[in-house]
Order: structure tokens, then sequence, then C-alpha cells
């Protein structure tokens, strides 16, 4: 077999979100039909855009990544890692609630908590300040752990992405809003803040696309793209 040598037109890197998962229903980790809907259109996005023998699937361990991973149909075995899982959002909210009076903050009320999908606007304008307390380490939450494990871990896999695409194949990578936002923050040279406010409003099967320039800088050529999702309805943010 032929070794691999760089290629002199490296790939990109893809950083795409699970489709519509089921919020407000016993089981959160799968897609919904929506969910399944936005995937198949963003299959067919990738497809035209980049040759399926240039792309390097990636995902989580997450039914919802795996799921919409399937709808992209790859050419090739994807690399499962768990550096790619979530953060617990319920977990991390539990905390922030049981901590809200040390902390300072103000949750919802009980009808939001009563019914988190038609509030989902309220948790939205919420959720960065818990986010937040969780960055500055005020946060105690023992299921997730520190803001910095987490942040490290889900960079963990970039010394393989890059290497990938030193030899001209793209790395798509299904993933959650919470590790998309931190990586495109990181390698962008973004603040915090920015990080927050791109992991509240990540849509649903939405493309991030990052490349390197010739300075070996990071760039973006596009951030949270759904041109593939037509109708407005097939815009969701959870």
């Amino acid at each position: 077999m032929a070794e691999l040598t760089a290629s002199s037109t490296p790939g990109r890197l893809y950083l795409v979100r699970h489709g519509q998962a089921s919020l407000g229903t016993a089981d959160y980790d799968r897609l919904s039909a929506l969910g399944q809907r936005q995937s198949r259109a963003l299959g067919q996005r990738l497809r035209e855009e980049l040759p399926t023998d240039l792309q390097r699937p990636w995902r989580g361990t997450l039914k919802r990544h795996d799921q919409t991973l399937d709808y992209l149909a790859p050419a090739a075995a994807p690399t499962v890692d768990p550096a790619l899982n979530e953060y617990t959002v319920d977990r991390l909210i539990q905390s922030a609630l049981a901590q809200a009076i040390h902390l300072g903050l103000e949750p919802p009320g009980e009808q939001a908590f009563a019914d988190p999908k038609a509030y989902l606007d309220t948790f939205l304008a919420w959720f960065p300040q818990v986010l937040s307390v969780w960055q500055d380490a005020r946060l105690d939450c023992d299921h997730n752990g520190s803001w910095q494990a987490f942040h490290g871990r889900v960079l963990s896999p970039l010394p393989r992405w890059r290497g990938e695409m030193a030899l001209g194949l793209s790395p798509v990578v299904v993933t959650s809003a919470g590790v998309i936002s931190t990586i495109a923050a990181e390698l962008l040279g973004e603040d915090l803040a920015w990080q927050r406010e791109l992991n509240v409003s990540l849509y649903n099967a939405s493309v991030t696309v990052l490349e390197l320039d010739q300075a070996d800088n990071w760039t973006a050529t596009v951030i949270n793209c759904v041109g593939h999702l037509e109708q407005a309805a097939e815009r969701t943010l959870a």
C-alpha cells in the first residue's frame, strides 16, 4: 500500500451539530422526526460540497450523534470518541439551582422547568449565566467536573484532525453545541463571552467550517450555517 503524504490542498474541519433531539420527552437523546429531516438535508449538502472519499467522519458516543451521522451516509467508518460528548446540561442546571443564592443567579420560574420546550427562549437567555459561573470555577458540579477539564477534553482530538487535514482529508465531526462552540472559540482566538453566545445560538444540523491559512492560523469559512435548511421552521435551537 502506498504511503500517504501531505497534500498540496489541505482539508478543512467540519464541525456539525446533531439534528434536533427530543426535548421534553423521556428520551431526549434521540432525533425527533424533524431532526431526521434536518440530518438528511445536511447529508445532501455535505455530499454536494465535499466528495465522500475525502470525508473522515467523527462523532461522540451519544445516540443523537450516531443517528445524525447515519443520515450523512459517510463512505468510511467513523472514529467514535467520547471526548466529543456534550456536558450534561440537566446536571449543570441542577447544580446551578442548588447554588443559585450563593452565586447570585436568578433562575427561571417553576413554569419554565415544568415545560422547558415551551420556555426554550427563557432557558437560552439564562443559560449563559450558568456557563459563566462554571467557567469561572465558581459553580461546583460533581457530574460534569470542571470547565477546564471539559475544555481540554474536547480539544484533545485536534492533533489527529490536523493530521488528516494535512493529507487533504476533511474531518466531519458530529457533536453538540457546547463542544463546537468551545473548539471554535479556542481555534479562532475568541473569548468565553463569544463562546457562550455561540453555544446557545447554534442551530441543529448546522455546519461550522474551519481551515488553516498559509501562516498556520485558523480561520472560519462559515459559522453556524444552515443554508441547507430552507424553511424557517426547520431551523431549531433544541
